[in-house]
């Protein structure tokens, strides 16, 4: 098996891991603790600042920040972002325009709960991990594979454990591409450009872990 380092600083490893957290967070739906704090841009955008700006165009963070920052109260922009992610990902007249679960970019044709669901579920039982807090959803759930990375990457770093980086980066190249495909089928959302925003910069970090 090739031996991957993942040569990063540790501030940059601290980053990394927040950017991850914070998209998790964002994928899961809107809560009024998340809106507060990004009503401080400056705080919540920094760690996609630190390790975006030689991966994607700089007008990427730009327009994040305008997303955010146009809002002056917690409550208008929680009601603002819980809309959005109703109508893109959940609920909407016409369909969705994008599940936020890996088996429905299979194929054409896939479902929930197909063969991407059933190796996440393997994975998260062979760590010994489960899914509280959200047990009723499929584990191939985007947020979920996000904190399958975060806990690779972290106990990678911390452990000083090079198999778990090994974990790591193959993930995040396995997961790239049907999270790519997800973001191409919002990318043009222009109503809203938070979630489509989000989902650029999630590609960079992925592609970072992955070409590092």
């Amino acid at each position: 098996m090739k031996k991957y380092t993942l040569s990063l600083s540790t501030s940059q490893q601290t980053f990394l891991l927040e950017g991850i957290g914070k998209m998790c967070r964002a994928f899961w739906g809107p809560d009024s603790d998340q809106c507060e704090e990004m009503l401080r841009p400056d705080a919540y955008l920094r760690p996609f600042k630190e390790l975006v700006v030689n991966y994607a165009p700089p007008d990427v963070l730009r327009q994040l920040r305008a997303a955010v920052g146009n809002f002056t109260a917690a409550d208008a922009l929680f009601y603002h972002l819980e809309e959005e992610y109703i109508r893109l990902f959940i609920n909407a007249r016409g369909g969705i325009a994008a599940p936020l679960y890996e088996s429905c970019y299979v194929s054409e044709s896939a479902t929930l709960m197909g063969r991407p669901a059933m190796m996440m579920k393997k994975r998260l039982e062979s760590e010994g991990l489960s899914l509280t807090g959200h047990s009723n959803d499929p584990p191939d759930h985007l947020s979920v594979e996000l904190e399958y990375l975060y806990f690779l990457l972290s106990k990678g770093w911390s452990d000083a454990d090079p198999v778990f980086i090994d974990k790591a980066v193959l993930y995040a190249s396995e997961i790239l591409p049907w999270i790519n495909a997800f973001r191409q089928r919002i990318i043009n959302e222009r109503e809203s450009p938070f979630y489509p925003l989000v989902a650029s910069v999630l590609c960079d970090f992925l592609r970072l872990i992955c070409e590092e």
